[in-house]
């Protein structure tokens, strides 16, 4: 089969590799599409993420669907034929996270495409059946591998506790944010706005119903917001733009006694934040790591037409052009939102 590989830094080359076999309870699936995530980029131009470090070849790629042409003699709720979306952590299902069903922060989850586990950047991929979950015919492949992203923002809705009617602020119009935008509008959010410093993704926003849509290269956006809501900020902050100074300014624009909710992975290992507001508002701050029982609700979501992705994604490319992929997403290039390989 055919794989993208990353040899070094921006080295990827396309090659012939083992088509893999099927333990009992797994199931093979031809990878029909695979989004490209900001962290492939980042392992592409870094070859690394804090201490996730490429030592050898590997294989990018997490947001993949696709159709099982094989299931082991153990699995019994898949068939040949099926079309299925692909959850990218397979973990261990021991440890006490696991149990407590918060399988996300699970220690030993090997994750698709993070080192050394190899991605989803291939033609076929051996999976544990449990993780993989049927798409129907009225949702394609681009959007089944968009059930990752949207993942996030679903789980980083429900870490929130969003309130019917809560005023609302996402900072950061790209995949995720939008996908945030997708789910505190089907959870019944109350006035959204959304920061940004790309006026193609603010225009998307606008599109997709944010009431507010403010570029933060022409405007202070904490003062835009304390202004719209007459000083009391918002009730609730996803914060999806990894800056340090998003997330300031997320504690800055919450209202006293909201909530904030960090989804974005900033460069830095370290930030100083003001803690003495953060006390003085008692402003509760959760983090978010990936997500967690999400996929069945996702893919329902989709299905019925309760939250629309299909749009985001802008561009399309095949296995052999990953690196001008690549290229547009590092570059904000072209108007990408979501740019998707299909195999």
């Amino acid at each position: 089969m055919k794989a993208a590989i990353l040899y070094k830094i921006k080295d990827i080359r396309i090659e012939d590799i083992e088509k893999p076999t099927i333990k009992p309870d797994e199931a093979l699936v031809r990878v029909k599409s695979v989004g490209v995530c900001g962290s492939d980029v980042h392992y592409y131009l870094h070859g690394r993420i804090g201490d996730q470090i490429v030592k050898d070849r590997h294989i990018l790629g997490h947001e993949p669907a696709g159709e099982i042409v094989e299931v082991g003699k153990e699995v019994k709720n898949l068939k040949v034929g099926m079309r299925v979306a692909v959850e990218p952590g397979i973990s261990c299902g021991h440890c006490e996270q696991c149990k407590k069903g918060r399988y996300n922060i699970c220690k030993d989850v090997k994750f698709l495409g993070t080192p050394p586990v190899p991605g989803a950047y291939r033609e076929y991929l051996a999976y544990p059946a449990k993780f993989l979950y049927p798409i129907p015919d009225s949702v394609s492949y681009a959007e089944g591998s968009l059930v990752e992203t949207l993942s996030v923002g679903m789980y980083a809705v429900e870490l929130a506790g969003l309130n019917v009617g809560d005023d609302i602020a996402i900072i950061g119009c790209g995949p995720i944010g939008l996908v945030t935008l997708e789910s505190v509008k089907s959870a019944g959010a109350g006035r959204i706005f959304m920061t940004d410093m790309i006026n193609q993704r603010l225009k998307f926003a606008k599109k997709h119903g944010v009431d507010s849509a403010i570029d933060a290269q022409k405007e202070n956006v904490v003062e835009k917001i304390m202004d719209l809501t007459k000083g009391r900020g918002v009730d609730i902050v996803f914060e999806c733009a990894s800056s340090v100074d998003t997330l300031k300014q997320s504690i800055e624009m919450v209202a006293t006694g909201g909530k904030i909710i960090w989804i974005g992975i900033p460069p830095e290992d370290y930030v100083s934040i003001p803690v003495h507001t953060v006390r003085r508002k008692e402003i509760v701050i959760k983090a978010v790591r990936r997500f967690k029982h999400s996929y069945p609700k996702c893919i329902n979501a989709i299905a019925g037409g309760k939250v629309s992705v299909k749009d985001m994604v802008t561009h399309n490319f095949q296995l052999e052009d990953i690196t001008k992929a690549f290229s547009l997403v590092e570059n904000y290039a072209d108007g990408v939102i979501k740019a998707m390989i299909n195999i």
